[in-house]
């Protein structure tokens, strides 16, 4: 008798949790809608610092800026979770003025808004590819963080001939031997997979911004400007249904992010720029690079958590400026 009636709560309990649940997400939609009216003016005070573009191609209507030499070769800057275009902020000024300068909001993110539901890596990778092919540009720098060196490894592992540098930023770089397991023990991957999961965590854009946005994973204090940025950003419609795409198992290629990376015969110069304060990814899990990746340099970024953009621009910005010189030589 004991074992009929917990399994008519058991049941009951998973009807009023999904019943709840959508309720839930209509109110974070309908809630991020006020955000967003309620935090224009701070929005647009940091929104107006750019001239800001959109162009269709690959089937997404892409939102970027262009910036700096207009007739330099381009650098492609591309950010990762939960960011946009505007985490470049403080790092685009301190880039050689010879390039020119170009950061997107990703497939999905912002104001990138696509017309199809297909997040599988190669496929954004190629839209990406799509995209600069739309500004004309058929050869460039690529520079990417988190999520953003994710679809960068994938596309430049997919289209070699067009790149003439790569930057990776924050971005775990196992060997062939270690992807299939350490990488899938990664929190964020156990969590993710599901995608029911990963839209309601995402979908509450506040709490997860805050989450990311902490002490623990930051050297510096992200203003409350910036903050309210980044959530107005996040708080988009779509974007939660996105970004949780990225995450599920039929989308990603282990072997295209890592062993083309890894192990290389890239014609061109590849950094991995690390923090040295990320609890995520600890330092020493990339302290043989140098010696076991070929043609892989490393820079270390001192005094930063994961997001080196914003706590550390001035390193960062040497970074991507030696790499440029390097693939100049």
């Amino acid at each position: 008798m004991v074992g009929i009636i917990l399994v008519y709560v058991l049941v009951f309990a998973l009807i009023l949790l999904f019943a709840v649940l959508p309720i839930r997400l209509s109110i974070l939609r309908a809630n991020g809608e006020k955000f967003r009216v309620n935090n224009k003016t701070a929005w647009l005070e940091l929104d107006n610092q750019y001239q800001h573009h959109q162009i269709q191609a690959g089937g997404v209507n892409w939102h970027y800026i262009d910036t700096g030499n207009p007739d330099g070769e381009a650098v492609l800057f591309v950010h990762g979770l939960p960011e946009n275009y505007y985490s470049w902020n403080n790092v685009l000024p301190l880039i050689d003025s010879e390039y020119r300068l170009i950061a997107i909001d990703m497939k999905g993110y912002g104001r990138s808004i696509p017309s199809d539901d297909n997040y599988e890596w190669h496929h954004v990778a190629g839209q990406t590819l799509d995209f600069m092919d739309a500004l004309g540009i058929e050869q460039f720098h690529i520079v990417g963080h988190d999520w953003g060196a994710i679809i960068s490894s994938v596309l430049v592992g997919d289209y070699p001939e067009r790149i003439l540098s790569f930057a990776r930023m924050e971005c775990d770089l196992f060997s062939p031997a270690d992807r299939d397991t350490k990488y899938k023990e990664k929190p964020q991957w156990l969590l993710f997979k599901n995608e029911w999961i990963s839209k309601q965590i995402l979908s509450d854009y506040k709490l997860f911004i805050n989450l990311v946005f902490n002490e623990k994973r930051m050297s510096t204090d992200l203003p409350d400007i910036e903050r309210t940025y980044y959530m107005y950003e996040f708080s988009r419609p779509g974007v939660a249904n996105a970004v949780a795409k990225y995450f599920l198992d039929k989308n990603r290629d282990l072997e295209a992010l890592f062993d083309k990376i890894a192990y290389n015969d890239f014609s061109f110069p590849v950094l991995q720029v690390q923090a040295d304060s990320d609890p995520a990814q600890p330092l020493e899990l990339f302290s043989k690079i140098p010696e076991v990746c070929k043609n892989v340099e490393l820079a270390i970024i001192r005094d930063s958590g994961h997001f080196t953009g914003i706590d550390r621009p001035e390193q960062v910005a040497q970074a991507i400026n030696s790499l440029l010189k390097s693939a100049k030589q």
